[in-house]
């Protein structure tokens, strides 16, 4: 599985990540360059399959996605298809071509990445470590001192799952990394969605279908009121986002197996008042924040503002569906949302 620390899903831009990839991608030759660790000389001259000889050269990088593919996202799992397509990846690393727009995640999980995580798991293929070995000192020098271990481990009998991307180390790694990270896991809980959303009555799919719209645009919202300051801003608002997907499907799924709320008359009655008094306070005190503070990327009044009512159309629609599929549990079911709400307006700074 993918390593946790890694659940921020946006990208950087282009434009920035072309120039990262000016020294990222540096490494990326069949001589050992003084980036990679010592033991990727042992694997430079390890050979290839012969399918990969056959490969021309693509001249833009391609869109085939390979890591879709080997990890079934919005398409069935097809190892040799990943296969195919991390081939023609890789040669396009190896000629330093610019990112694809259309699939921009696969510029660095693609190519010798995922055919290191082939290789090392015998996806599809006979496993074979020497050639892992040897794709992951292509993606990158610093992974592939942290994974060159644990891949030693499968020629020794652990057949763990091996994702290289558990290693990602630098910022232009590990971006990409997390990003791969948050689709698998999007992929995971669409099919849970889509599974209850196809087995419940027209008039509770209607409501669940404007629950996930809801929420959708509270999450994007959301990132508006992430302290945006520093070099890891985008790190730090994917994986706040992260966090409240992840609790949405934790309570949907409690709720599916009817464990309610564990809320007293009093918590569900006060719940509405504490938020707003919470949401006054917050208020007041980022109004009154320098402009210093400001300029730096501290949440402004505005948006907490702005940010509340997606998050009110969001808590209405939860409503809306705990009334026709939750009827017994609509009020606990309204409170819990309300006070995770203002759980994390407290937190806002």
């Amino acid at each position: 599985m993918i390593c946790a620390r890694f659940y921020w899903k946006k990208l950087f831009g282009l434009a920035t990540a072309v120039l990262m990839a000016n020294s990222a991608f540096a490494m990326q030759s069949q001589t050992v360059s003084a980036g990679q660790p010592a033991d990727c000389s042992a694997y430079v001259s390890v050979p290839l399959p012969a399918e990969a000889e056959k490969v021309p050269a693509p001249k833009v990088y391609p869109a085939c996605a390979s890591y879709r593919s080997y990890r079934g996202i919005g398409r069935p799992v097809n190892y040799a298809e990943a296969r195919a397509c991390a081939w023609r990846e890789r040669l396009a690393q190896k000629a330093e071509l610019a990112q694809n727009p259309d699939q921009p995640t696969s510029w660095v999980v693609g190519g010798s990445l995922i055919l290191a995580d082939l290789y090392a798991n015998g996806a599809g293929v006979q496993r074979n470590v020497p050639l892992a070995m040897r794709f992951a000192c292509e993606a990158e020098g610093l992974m592939a001192t942290s994974a060159l271990p644990e891949i030693e481990e499968r020629a020794r009998g652990n057949h763990e799952p091996f994702e290289f991307c558990d290693h990602a180390t630098t910022t232009l790694s590990a971006t990409f990394c997390s990003d791969y990270a948050s689709e698998v896991k999007d992929e995971r809980r669409g099919r849970y969605e889509n599974t209850l959303k196809s087995s419940v009555a027209a008039e509770q799919q209607a409501a669940f279908t404007k629950l996930l719209a809801a929420r959708d645009t509270y999450l994007k919202a959301h990132a508006s009121e992430v302290y945006q300051g520093g070099s890891i801003r985008n790190i730090r608002t994917l994986r706040s986002q992260e966090i409240l997907s992840d609790l949405f499907q934790a309570e949907l799924a409690r709720y599916e197996r009817k464990q309610w709320p564990a809320l007293s008359a009093n918590q569900i009655a006060m719940s509405d008042s504490l938020l707003q008094r919470e949401y006054e306070k917050k208020v007041q005190s980022l109004r009154a924040q320098t402009k210093e503070a400001m300029d730096e990327g501290a949440v402004k009044a505005e948006s907490l503002s702005s940010v509340e009512r997606t998050w009110e159309a969001y808590r209405d629609a939860w409503v809306a569906f705990a009334q026709v599929r939750y009827p017994s549990a609509v009020d606990a079911i309204r409170a819990q949302i309300t006070l995770d709400r203002y759980r994390l307006v407290k937190t806002i700074s």
